[in-house]
């Protein structure tokens, strides 16, 4: 996925990296559900590879910390829900 505007280095913007992050975790999640909680950042960046190969090795290393932070910010949403009820 190559962004409509790019830097003079080939990267991607900010935004559309953490569009694009956005999106893989959902889909993830959809597939993995409550299993994602418990992957590794090499789980994620091995899972995300096949999609984000055409990106920089930088764009690549921020794509799978965004998606490995986003479980790992769902996770804590998780915990507080259950210590809730």
């Amino acid at each position: 996925m190559r962004g409509t505007y790019f830097s003079n280095d080939g990267s991607l913007p900010e935004v559309e990296i953490r569009e694009l992050s956005d999106l893989l975790a959902t889909q993830l999640y959809g597939k993995l559900e409550r299993k994602v909680y418990g992957l590794s950042k090499q789980d994620v960046s091995e899972l995300v590879a096949p999609y984000i190969e055409d990106l920089t090795p930088d764009d690549q290393r921020s794509v799978a910390w965004l998606v490995w932070d986003l479980f790992q910010e769902g996770l804590k949403i998780e915990m507080q829900r259950r210590r809730r009820r």
